[in-house]
């Protein structure tokens, strides 16, 4: 499968000869690419070296913040490219990671024991979460189909105490979207720009029932 973008700032058009792609992700200014022989290849914005995956091996999922580029080894280790002025990239001591999420200046990892971790090897306390996304704030998802979240919570982004039945979460800049187990959308935060106009979304995704 060959991917094509149809913005070209930063080179980040530059994927016509990208082949075996399996996972695709845009950063701030770039754009990081899976292939299934488990290696990264990577275009656009390289000023911080967030596009440097060209050593990566034995990778089985990507992310991508502004300026870094974090990938997850099929040991459970991670790797990380790019600026690291927040420590966003100090990840050598992660273990066991099963899911990875890169935010703006932060990274975080969700462990087999569904324990959330950040660089430093911090834990943050929470439990049983299955699916981890990273906007301006952190978002989790529980087993039992509830979300918590933390952090900047100017616009009501970490305002999802009430959902339930949630299958899948995505957080963005400042809001955060579920999907439910029904196949319908719910969403919170800023909504400046209609990003959280989702009331009418019928039969989104694989889950529905």
């Amino acid at each position: 499968m060959a991917i094509v973008f149809m913005d070209g700032r930063e080179g980040r058009r530059n994927t016509q000869d990208w082949q075996s792609i399996v996972a695709i992700y845009g950063g701030g200014m770039h754009t990081a690419g899976l292939k299934s022989d488990g290696t990264v290849v990577a275009v656009g914005n390289n000023e911080h070296g967030q596009c440097n995956t060209q050593d990566w091996r034995d990778i089985v999922a990507i992310s991508a913040g502004n300026d870094h580029t974090v990938g997850l080894k099929s040991d459970g280790t991670v790797v990380v490219v790019g600026n690291n002025e927040h420590g966003q990239c100090n990840t050598q001591d992660w273990r066991d990671i099963v899911a990875i999420s890169a935010g703006n200046d932060h990274t975080v990892g969700l462990k087999s024991d569904g324990t959330v971790v950040i660089p430093g090897g911090h834990t943050i306390g929470w439990h049983d979460i299955v699916a981890i996304s990273v906007g301006h704030h952190l978002v989790g998802l529980k087993s039992d189909g509830t979300v918590v979240a933390v952090g900047r919570n100017e616009h009501g982004q970490c305002n999802i105490q009430d959902w339930r039945d949630i299958v899948a979460i995505s957080a963005g800049n400042d809001h955060t979207v579920g999907l439910k187990s029904d196949g319908t959308v719910v969403a919170v935060g800023r909504n400046e720009y209609g990003q959280c106009n989702t009331q009418d979304w019928r039969d989104i995704g694989p889950f529905k029932k």
